[in-house]
């Protein structure tokens, strides 16, 4: 900071040595600006590594940085101070010391030194090369005065002096610059000259060098040295070829030398034609040598060739001279085989010589010379090689006669030895064991004897041709080669005789053993037939239909059986004919077996046939049985079903309703006839499956009687009910009519006139008469309904039966009490259990009535359901309409069967609110649905009565499943959250579908202490009607429509 701020700069002798120490210093200055960013960068990274010290740091960076800026400032102040105090200063010493230099550099340019050779050239341009990179920075300084003097002008400076010394420095240099131009010029020009002259003297030197092997007359003796030679003079000649760029470069450049008229342009002619001179004489000798050497080259190849071949068919006529003979068969083929590779050995060597000949026929018409010497090998290549094929031949046809003869004897040997192992086969006595066996055996010899008949017989004639021809041609062997053919003729006769006996021998067993065969399968053909005789007689209706269009496809498939079996009887016949003793006991006993066999299983499929049509027969009265069942309870629900009347207008329509369902029931009289009708048939004809079709009969008519009562009770009620909402409506006319008269009646005035007094009378005397209609009606109410007299009868043969002393009961089986208790219902006649309760206050034979609404009275039907008679006799609350449930609760559900063969429509799972109640279990969308009885999807309730339900082990994609059948083929899977929940649902309806027993025997156990006391009139009325007779319901209703006119006619109908 103390340098930047020295101010001391007054004086001008010291003033350019400032400014030198304050450029130092400004260098100093901005190489230490990295530093400073160091310490920044430092500090910054101290105040990452300790938060702590951040005050203190960037205090610390900033003092410094604020130091820095200062510091920069100052320097640049100061700088420009300097360069202002010192510019005249620089201005002046600068053109003193480019006056100095441009002194120097004119004497350079005045001397006359261009060099003496291509050396010195080359220094005294690099020389001019700094000289001119010297003036250009020169220039730079001289523009630069320029600028200079025009700021000292404006200073105020002396400015005539500083253009004085300005306008001399840059005449100066511009007097100096063409000097230097052309001094450079001239050294180029030097250059050029001094470097053609050193290339020149290379290519001569060049030339003169080749010249003697271009020359040379050395053309080689053998074919070795003479391709060494051609290989160098061709390398030459690429030498040449190459130096040619070189060469007309010379000759280019040469073109502009020779054309300036300079001192050295005669002696560069000179030189010049001397190098063409020197290079044409070296072409030509090139070419000439080549030619000599390629004549040279042709006939050493030549005679290298001749010699080959003369040696070389001089060793083959040594091997065709040998006089060797083969010993066997094998040496005769080795040596056969070994002449004719030698034999296209020759044949292909003639192309050789055909080439040597052309060859030297080529070299004689070219006038070669050595032509002359080159006939005469020729000559001798030719007869050689002539002499050599006629041995070959002659040695061929020596080792041809050989080789046939010993090929004929191995002929003869190797087919004598054939027939010898063939007689062996065909001379066999092995009949087989079995009809595989001989089958096996008869292929195996008929193949024998074909292969043996077709390949010996060639092979027979091929010995015989080859025999005929040895003899024919004379061979010194004929009559051993006679005795050969004669032996293997009779060999072959002998074998073809074999065959023949053996032919025959084997057709007779394989008869034999084929008869056994097919016995044995038909056989078992016919046990495993009568073993897949299924037992299986279906579990319904389709799959018995399917059974017996699989029986009678088996039985058509066991007529094919048939066939084979008449087959197989007329061919016992034949056999038996043929055989005796054993064997045709034998045939008799197989025969007999399988005869037996196809007997029982023609009568097993009689029997199956029968059963089927039995089984179809149980089906479709189990079917038919099913569906009178099924509607039938879905009639018992709608009858029990029913709403409760609140008045007459609603227990007429529901009389309507209870009608139609009487004419639905009226309109399946058919089908119940055909039903039973059907079961009656298969009873008479003892059907095997007879107690189930009784105890099915049994049902159907019970469930018809039980419905047919459950009608005729609920018309019953229906009608006492209509008879009670008519009394109820009467009675509440009447007492709206004593309402009506009772403030007249307790009115106190007795009239103030005789007028008024008259007028009450005649009031009165209106009143009485109106009472005196009213009288009648009056009386009719108090005449006791149907229900209340048979209220009072029960409440008196209860009376009675409590003053008899108790009798003892006897024991009977659990079966009669529920068949007891099922026809007491079934007859419409209900037990003790059934009567009104105790309770309900009688005044004067007449029970109290209620002049309001009536409470709703609960059919019969729904208090028969009732476990314990709880609602026996008096009417529930609402909340008492259905019995609690058993078990309910929500539930995923899945349904996988409609019917035992067909498939449920909709298998997705759903969520589903499932109730298990009185053996049936229904199902609901939430518990609201429920509690309004609103089904899911309008779905029955489904029965669980012999219903099965266990763990579905088989389904695998979920946990918790639970599989329920029903017995009308059904079958639901149920999905609960966990094994314990499951296992509840699963308990309770087992429970369920084992509490029929129960549920019929609680229906005639007594309850009568499961009374309640009546509060009203019309809470008294009975929950079941006592029929006298056992009249038809049309009948019975005929005869209380009458009662019911007699006893409310007197009442005028009012619309409720």
């Amino acid at each position: 900071m103390l340098t930047a701020q020295d101010m001391t700069y007054d004086e001008a002798r010291n003033l350019h040595s400032k400014w030198l120490k304050h450029q130092a210093f400004m260098a100093e200055l901005q190489s230490n600006k990295e530093w400073l960013d160091k310490i920044d960068k430092e500090g910054q990274q101290l105040v990452a590594e300790k938060p702590e010290t951040e005050a203190v740091v960037r205090e610390k960076l900033a003092s410094l940085q604020k130091q820095w800026e200062e510091l920069e400032s100052t320097t640049q102040t100061k700088a420009q101070c300097l360069f202002d105090a010192n510019k005249a200063e620089l201005f002046t010493q600068s053109c003193a010391d480019l006056d100095k230099w441009l002194a120097g550099l004119e004497g350079q340019i005045q001397s006359d030194d261009y060099g003496k050779d291509l050396t010195s050239v080359n220094i005294l341009l690099k020389k001019q090369q700094m000289l001119e990179s010297q003036v250009e920075v020169r220039q730079r300084e001289v523009v630069e005065l320029q600028s200079q003097a025009v700021a000292l002008s404006q200073e105020g400076r002396d400015t005539e002096e500083v253009d004085g010394q300005r306008q001399v420095v840059e005449q100066k240099f511009s007097e100096l610059l063409d000097p230097l131009r052309k001094r450079k010029n001239m050294l180029m020009v030097s250059l050029e000259i001094h470097q053609f002259n050193r290339d020149v003297e290379d290519e001569i030197l060049w030339v003169e060098e080749r010249m003697p092997i271009a020359m040379s007359t050395d053309h080689g003796h053998n074919l070795q040295t003479v391709q060494l030679l051609i290989k160098k003079n061709q390398t030459l000649q690429k030498e040449i070829q190459g130096h040619q760029v070189r060469f007309d470069d010379i000759f280019e450049r040469s073109q502009s030398l020779v054309g300036d008229e300079s001192p050295s342009a005669e002696g560069i002619r000179a030189r010049l034609a001397e190098l063409q001179d020197l290079w044409a004489r070296l072409a030509d000798e090139t070419a000439k040598r080549h030619g000599r050497l390629e004549e040279a080259h042709k006939a050493q190849q030549y005679y290298f060739d001749a010699a080959e071949a003369e040696a070389w068919m001089s060793e083959q006529e040594l091997y065709m001279m040998s006089e060797e003979k083969a010993k066997d068969e094998q040496s005769s083929v080795a040596m056969l085989k070994k002449h004719q590779i030698l034999e296209q050995a020759v044949e292909d060597y003639a192309e050789a010589v055909h080439q040597l000949s052309k060859t030297s026929r080529g070299l004689v018409a070219a006038g070669h010379p050595e032509s002359e010497r080159i006939g005469m090998r020729q000559s001798q290549v030719d007869k050689l090689y002539a002499g050599l094929k006629d041995l070959s031949e002659e040695r061929r046809g020596k080792l041809d006669e050989r080789f046939r003869l010993f090929q004929l004897n191995r002929e003869v040997d190797d087919l004598e030895q054939w027939i010898a192992e063939r007689e062996v086969v065909a001379g066999s006595h092995e009949l087989g064991q079995d009809y595989e066996h001989v089958t096996m055996l008869q292929e195996r010899f008929r193949e024998f004897a074909r292969d043996t008949g077709t390949i010996g017989q060639e092979r027979v004639d091929s010995v015989n041709r080859m025999a005929d021809e040895l003899i024919n041609a004379g061979h010194t062997d004929a009559a051993t080669v006679a005795e050969w053919k004669d032996g293997l003729n009779e060999a072959w006769a002998d074998l073809l005789e074999l065959i023949d006996t053996r032919t025959q021998i084997l057709a007779a067993s394989y008869e034999l053993h084929k008869f056994y065969h097919d016995a044995k399968e038909i056989l078992g053909r016919v046990l495993d037939k009568h073993k897949r005789l299924p037992e299986e007689l279906g579990r319904d209706q389709n799959t018995v239909e399917t059974l017996q269009r699989m029986h009678t496809a088996f039985e058509h498939d066991i007529q094919a059986l048939g066939t084979q079996v008449k087959q197989l009887q007329e061919d016992a016949a034949r056999l038996q004919s043929a055989y005796a003793g054993d064997k045709a006991d034998d045939i008799q006993r197989r025969e007999g077996e399988v005869l037996e066999a196809w007997r029982c299983l023609l009568e097993a499929c009689d029997g199956r046939r029968v059963r089927l049509l039995d089984t179809g027969d149980k089906f479709r009265f189990f079917s038919m049985v099913r569906d009178l069942m099924l509607w039938m309870e879905d009639v018992i629900r709608l009858i029990e079903a029913q709403e409760k009347p609140r008045d007459v207008s609603s227990v007429e329509l529901l009389m309507n309703n209870h009608q139609g369902i009487k004419a639905e029931i009226d309109a399946r009289n058919d089908s119940f006839t055909a039903c039973i009708e059907l079961g009656k048939s298969l009873l008479a004809r003892k059907h095997y499956a007879s107690e189930e079709i009784k105890e099915k009969l049994l049902q159907l008519t019970d469930k018809r009687k039980d419905m047919i009562d459950k009608w005729e009770d609920r018309w019953e009620w229906l009608r006492l009910i209509l008879e009670v909402h008519q009394f109820s409506r009467d009675a509440g006319v009447a007492e709206a009519w004593l309402l009506g008269q009772e403030p007249y009646l307790s009115a106190g005035s007795m009239g103030q006139s005789v007028d008024e007094v008259e007028k009450l009378i005649k009031r009165h005397e209106a009143f009485e008469k109106s009472a005196a209609t009213w009288e009648e009606r009056f009386s009719a109410l108090e005449r006791l309904t149907t229900l209340e007299l048979l209220e009072v009868r029960r409440q008196q043969e209860e009376e009675e039966r409590r003053r008899r002393p108790p009798t003892p009961e006897p024991l009977v089986e659990h079966g009669e009490v529920q068949r007891e208790g099922e026809q007491v219902t079934q007859n419409g006649l209900p037990s003790d259990q059934d009567s009104p309760r105790d309770g309900g206050e009688i005044v004067n034979g007449v029970a109290e009535r209620s002049s309001k609404e009536p409470s709703p009275i609960p059919s019969p039907t729904s208090d028969r359901r009732a476990k314990g008679g709880s609602q026996a006799s008096t009417l529930p609350a609402k909340g008492q309409d259905s019995p609690a449930a058993q078990l309910e609760g929500l539930l995923h559900r899945k349904h996988e069967w409609e019917g035992h063969n067909k498939k449920a429509s909709n298998r997705s799972w759903h969520n589903v609110y499932c109730v298990i109640n009185n053996q049936e279990m229904g199902f609901y969308k939430d518990n609201k649905n429920a509690s309004q009885g609103i089904p899911y999807h309008n779905e029955i309730p489904v029965s669980l009565r012999e219903a099965v339900c266990e763990v579905a082990t088989d389904y695998k994609k979920k946990k918790h499943v639970f599989k329920l059948k029903v017995t009308d083929g059904n079958e639901y899977l149920f999905q609960a959250k966990d094994d314990e929940e499951m296992n509840t649902w699963i308990q309770a309806i087992q429970n369920a579908s084992m509490g029929s027993a129960s549920s019929d025997k609680s229906e005639i156990t007594p309850s009568s202490n499961q009374s309640t006391p009546a509060t009203s009139r019309a809470q008294t009325l009975p929950a079941t009607v006592t029929l006298t007779t056992e009249s038809s319901p049309g009948k019975r209703e005929k005869d209380k429509e009458k009662d019911k006119e007699k006893r409310f006619s007197l009442f005028s109908k009012k619309k409720q």
